[in-house]
């Protein structure tokens, strides 16, 4: 790694960063983040939310200390969340954490529910959907470089940082998921080792959950032999 580049674990102070990446990470391919729909109506912005998310800890995908920060010549220029997943809630928000989330953002009680009902709806009510299944006890999630700093393989860097933060606390295998489409995402994954595990087509969600939606492929990577390259 270069002298200039250094990565680092994320702070209480890095809240702000850690949701701008989170919500960069929501856009592609669809150039939208999900927490738009289901904040409709609370008044409140996707940004907002995430970094109140982040302050309960109430994040199935990676909570704060959970992010790897990369910096550029100390200026925050990338971030991914590598974690064990929760094995009672594979869906992104721990629901225990909404009252100290609604306290933060000054929601009624009424404003809280409503969000609640539509969190759940759009889940489908089950905390483990079957296409969120943990296929490796390391995943990697919300994996994101800032747009000025793209281009120059600073993502991939910070990948490989994270996995081998898997291989430091003796995890088989990592995990990671791209929505299909996101062509950019999948090329950088399989360039430095992760394998297709399981596609859920573009009918699993309409059939399953009456949305249209491009579906998921979600990949593998066997940390017990080098990367790629190495």
């Amino acid at each position: 790694m270069e002298a200039t580049l250094r990565t680092r674990k994320g702070t209480i102070a890095d809240i702000p960063f850690l949701a701008r990446i989170q919500y960069e990470a929501s856009l592609p391919p669809l150039n939208h983040c999900f927490w738009d729909d289901v904040l409709q109506g609370t008044g409140t912005s996707a940004l907002r939310f995430i970094e109140a998310m982040l302050s309960a800890n109430a994040s199935n995908w990676g909570n704060v200390s959970d992010f790897l920060i990369l910096e550029e010549q100390k200026k925050t220029v990338a971030a991914a969340a590598g974690y064990t997943p929760n094995s009672e809630d594979y869906c992104p928000l721990r629901l225990s954490g909404l009252d100290e989330i609604a306290q933060d953002l000054n929601w009624s009680k009424e404003t809280a529910g409503e969000f609640r009902d539509r969190y759940e709806e759009s889940w489908g009510g089950d905390v483990r959907p079957f296409f969120l299944t943990p296929q490796a006890t390391w995943i990697i999630e919300y994996v994101a470089v800032v747009p000025e700093a793209r281009g120059r393989g600073l993502g991939k860097m910070l990948l490989k940082a994270l996995l081998e933060e898997g291989r430091a606390k003796q995890h088989s295998h990592a995990g990671i998921m791209v929505i299909k489409g996101n062509e950019v995402a999948r090329r950088t994954y399989e360039s430095i080792g992760f394998k297709p595990y399981l596609t859920f087509h573009a009918d699993y969600f309409s059939k399953q959950y009456n949305i249209d939606f491009p579906g998921v492929t979600k990949f593998s990577l066997n940390l017990s032999v080098p990367m790629e390259g190495e």
